[in-house]
């Protein structure tokens, strides 16, 4: 339910939510349009590769959406006009499957044949829009994201069930509504909780076995294991991440969609960063905070003493950053102490600032 509010501040109407079929809503020539016109709607940015593929090999299946994340993983789009159908999930894992091999050459000319463009425009706009310093090609592990108007128990169950598996399969909810003769669109992520993503993604990469590791994941693997440790001594509670192999270590704000962060940059990695990321899907939101800490500059800096503090307005194209960083990207003793001592630091002089601005 929805109310419509006037001017007068008075209910001028009650909206009950609708199918997409009473509608008169298609999959194809409505739905699939508006995700991959604005894939923002699913609860993120991606780039929308292609839709209504069906190049597969052994198959004739329709894959409605593909597209790509920033960290440079292929996204399978499965949509449901109303309810979805009992093996939607498997559907989707069919598709999974079939794009586990596909590599960036392949990603490039499914776009270019879907936007009508160069080859090399579509290379470049796909390494752009990707903002893993390490990303080199598409892995085997693709994601998937399930969308319907409803979903049926047994199919969250066993989306729960694949994502503690190691899937990396979420479950969004588009819920209509006709308001004065248009059609409004409410999303809403059923699988992860938006306030719980952040962890429940990290808790499931201790799926990952260590066989699966490039050489520079082991290094990261080794690297963070020891600033993890260094962290829970300090901090006791504060995260309760195990590993990681990434060239990022998130620690929690007690906010959702604000972390600190560690982050080697660069490609090859230049720099290491100690950072405080805001990452709600609304750039206003994320500016409104960024805007909040610049304000304070002065104060935090001369607490930091000689750090530089920097301001990033831009980061994955609708977040934003504040951090501090040292131009040496190596995977090394030196970086270890330096980060562990920089983002103590960090976290005891923002965390308060943080915690101010949520009171306001």
């Amino acid at each position: 339910m929805i109310l419509l509010i006037g001017e007068n501040n008075k209910v001028e109407e009650v909206l009950e939510e609708k199918k997409f079929s009473e509608l008169g809503i298609e999959e194809r020539t409505h739905m699939e349009e508006w995700v991959a016109e604005y894939p923002q709607i699913l609860g993120e940015d991606l780039l929308t590769v292609t839709t209504e593929y069906d190049k597969f090999d052994k198959t004739s299946n329709r894959l409605d959406v593909l597209a790509i994340d920033f960290n440079g993983k292929i996204v399978i789009i499965e949509l449901k006009r109303d309810l979805a159908d009992k093996f939607v999930d498997l559907q989707a894992i069919h598709y999974a499957a079939y794009c586990s091999t596909v590599n960036l050459e392949q990603v490039v000319q499914m776009m270019a044949d879907y936007k009508n463009k160069s080859k090399e425009e579509m290379e470049s706009e796909i390494k752009s829009f990707i903002t893993n310093d390490d990303f080199s090609d598409f892995d085997n592990q693709p994601r998937i994201m399930l969308v319907a108007n409803d979903f049926r128990e047994e199919t969250l169950a066993a989306v729960l069930w694949l994502r503690d598996n190691g899937l990396d399969i979420t479950c969004v909810k588009l819920e209509p509504y006709k308001i004065k003769g248009r059609i409004a669109v409410k999303p809403e992520i059923i699988i992860p909780l938006p306030e719980a993503k952040d962890f429940m993604i990290k808790a499931e990469q201790k799926n990952i076995t260590i066989s699966k590791k490039s050489k520079r994941q082991e290094e990261y693997h080794a690297f963070w294991n020891k600033m993890l440790n260094k962290l829970n001594e300090a901090k006791p509670g504060l995260s309760n991440r195990k590993w990681c192999i990434s060239n990022f270590l998130a620690v929690p704000s007690g906010y959702g969609s604000v972390h600190f962060e560690w982050l080697f940059r660069g490609r090859p990695s230049k720099e290491f960063l100690a950072a405080l990321h805001f990452e709600y899907n609304d750039r206003p939101k994320n500016l409104k905070l960024l805007n909040y800490f610049k304000s304070q500059k002065s104060e935090i800096e001369k607490q930091l003493g000689e750090l530089e503090l920097f301001f990033d307005e831009d980061f994955g194209n609708r977040w934003a950053q504040v951090y501090v960083k040292r131009d040496s990207g190596e995977i090394d003793d030196e970086n270890l102490e330096w980060g562990f001592e920089t983002m103590m630091k960090l976290y005891d002089v923002l965390k308060p600032i943080l915690d101010d601005y949520y009171k306001k």
